[in-house]
């Protein structure tokens, strides 16, 4: 099943500028650089168990 998540101009900005951050060092280190796409899958993965619902109603990414 393919869920399409429509993000924002600067949801898209950080995620690019992420990905070229997080690429250079792959590619210092002698390893394969990833698509934007894989590092979404990579934050959910690492993220969705620690997002929790706070006493004023926000949520958030706790990192235990």
């Amino acid at each position: 099943m393919a869920i399409t998540v429509r993000m924002s101009d600067k949801e898209q900005e950080m995620l690019r500028k992420k990905c070229i951050e997080l690429n250079k060092l792959l590619i210092n280190r002698n390893l394969m650089p990833i698509k934007e796409s894989e590092l979404v899958h990579i934050i959910l993965e690492q993220c969705i168990d620690e997002t929790e619902l706070t006493t004023s109603g926000q949520i958030k990414v706790i990192n235990k």
